[in-house]
């Protein structure tokens, strides 16, 4: 008998990593498959930093091949009451896309969201992305 072994390729692997930039700034890098884990572990994140701060800051790092369940989008739909109290606490919003479809409806929701400066940026362009988010822009400038 024959005996098969299944494995999940590597760009469907769970991974949605954090890194704190700074007391009011947080890293999320999005890659491979999002469950609605997932989903809720970013709502609790958020919560924490806005919880600690005044306003906040976010790099979202969205790399090729992200596949989002529709689990994930329903886990979504759950914390929509806490979607307000994000968007009046955000203050900057750094994206990065691979997928240039990604970057499109950032750009949309960009203009949908004018009290936040938030920005969409290419791979290339991901120090300048990081910079924004911890405001080395500013101290360039100065």
């Amino acid at each position: 008998m024959l005996k098969r072994t299944i494995s999940v390729p590597e760009r469907f692997a769970v991974m949605i990593s954090y890194t704190s930039l700074s007391p009011r700034a947080l890293e999320a890098v999005v890659e491979g498959r999002v469950t609605k884990e997932d989903v809720r572990e970013a709502f609790a994140r958020m919560g924490s930093l806005m919880d600690a701060n005044e306003k906040v800051d976010m790099l979202a790092d969205v790399r090729a091949g992200v596949h989002i369940e529709l689990a994930a989008i329903g886990e979504e739909m759950r914390h929509l009451s806490q979607v307000g109290r994000m968007l009046a606490k955000m203050d900057r919003v750094a994206l990065v896309a691979d997928p240039a479809w990604i970057r499109a409806v950032a750009r949309v929701e960009a203009h949908l969201l004018p009290s936040i400066d938030y920005r969409v940026f290419t791979r290339a362009e991901e120090a300048e992305a990081r910079a924004f988010v911890l405001r080395q822009d500013e101290a360039a400038s100065a």
